[in-house]
């Protein structure tokens, strides 16, 4: 089944109009049609209606990523509270419910130089080379047994059987936490990264906000018993670095997890079943992948650019400039299309085709681009290349299942799979 194109339609004159509505349920589940419309027509801005304004060429959204002085990553206020892009005051009840919980202070990428780069000195030390080399042989681990769970029936839920399970053990055991909160961890991760990200209505802030402050309280525990007695775990290493004789407290530190958690698991997950979505859709190039797992890695380069868990994050504007000749004013947001950036054919060759052999598809910024590039990136490809490479080794032939679906979850910034129902043959 192949990916649906969805058309934007133009007014009468055949222009994109002045707003552009990215909660239209069918934009949010196949944005690409827009990207299309937008290139061909050399759109280099377009207000967004309740948020701000989108970029989405390639050169435009990596000169807005380098440039934190006009375009700074601090778009909530000083103590971090997610209740949705769409700017609209924080309602009583839901104030009362992050009061209730402890501080959680800007922190690495709710920053920006000098103290983002303070903070990611500190953060880095969690990600060294070594660190991540020393999980390859644990992420292989966790992906055979989670396939010990399915192998015996001929089908699986790819997403919450396998797609998930990975990376979520994997940052579990790396922070150094109990794998029995892996679903707990999950339904708060969903929360607070809809908060970051998306418009939210009065109901969902509520969610959100209950979700935020059960992460807050189990990690500053958590937090507090590392500082007393150190272990080898993640939590530890960023709990008690210093640099230059600093250390982060304990509001910057739960921010700092929290962005460890959120980019540990769901951009990792739907790597992973995009990618395995990519595939199917393409079975000359599945069986390519399958024939030679030395390709895996550019496959997964290749779903990055084509089909990325990342669609868009956001810029705060700090002063009144212009983007691409488009004035927008202090204040206002910027939506960085990474998502539409990947498709942008003044870089890439015929860019709605998916083709796991693409020379330059590492050139797509879905880890973000310039000082806030994503620094669980070198862990992400890591663990989706395992993924792969366990499962080609343990399934034989695999497709999807009659009547499944393959409709994403109905966000705009983000791009995942609500499901993914397989079956396969033993190899």
């Amino acid at each position: 089944m192949a990916t649906p194109q969805h058309d934007l339609p133009l007014d009468p004159d055949g222009d994109l109009g002045g707003n552009l509505d990215l909660t239209d349920p069918a934009t949010m589940e196949c944005p690409y049609g827009l990207y299309r419309a937008l290139h061909d027509r050399d759109v280099r801005t377009l207000a967004v209606a309740g948020v701000g304004h989108w970029v989405g060429r390639m050169a435009d959204v990596r000169d807005v990523a380098t440039d934190t002085a006009r375009f700074s990553n601090q778009y909530f206020g000083d103590d971090i509270r997610p209740t949705g892009v769409s700017g609209l005051p924080v309602e009583d009840d839901v104030a009362a419910i992050f009061d209730a919980g402890p501080r959680v202070r800007k922190a690495l990428w709710m920053t920006d130089p000098p103290v983002h780069s303070l903070h990611r000195a500190l953060v880095n030390r969690a990600f060294t080379p070594r660190r991540v080399a020393a999980l390859e042989p644990v992420i292989r681990r966790i992906a055979h047994d989670a396939i010990d769970r399915f192998a015996e029936r001929g089908s699986v839920e790819f997403m919450s059987e396998y797609a998930i399970v990975i990376p979520m053990t994997v940052i579990a055991d790396a922070l150094g936490v109990s794998r029995d909160m892996l679903y707990t961890f999950k339904r708060w991760c969903d929360d607070i990264l809809a908060g970051n990200l998306d418009v939210l209505d009065h109901q969902r802030r509520r969610q959100v906000a209950t979700s935020f402050v059960e992460y807050c309280e189990y990690f500053a525990d958590v937090v507090a018993d590392r500082r007393a007695t150190p272990r080898d775990d993640m939590i530890s290493a960023i709990a008690n670095a210093e640099v230059d004789g600093q250390r982060m407290d304990l509001a910057e530190v739960l921010a700092a997890t929290e962005t460890l958690l959120l980019a540990g698991n769901e951009t990792t997950k739907n790597l992973i079943g995009n990618a395995m979505l990519m595939l199917l859709e393409h079975p000359s190039q599945l069986a390519e992948v399958r024939a030679d797992p030395d390709l895996v890695p550019n496959m997964l380069e290749e779903v990055l650019r084509y089909e990325g868990p990342v669609q868009c994050l956001y810029r705060l504007v700090t002063g009144d400039t212009e983007i691409a000749g488009t004035p927008v004013q202090a204040g206002s947001m910027v939506m960085l299309g990474w998502g539409s950036a990947g498709r942008d054919p003044s870089v890439f060759d015929d860019p709605d085709r998916f083709d796991i052999h693409r020379s330059n598809a590492r050139e797509h910024v879905n880890f973000g681009f310039g000082p806030h590039f994503c620094i669980g990136a070198p862990l992400a490809r890591a663990e989706a290349r395992i993924a792969f490479e366990v499962l080609f080794e343990r399934l034989g032939p695999i497709r999807l299942a009659p009547g499944a679906s393959t409709a994403h979850v109905p966000t705009f910034a983000t791009r995942g799979l609500q499901r993914l129902d397989l079956d396969f043959e033993h190899s």
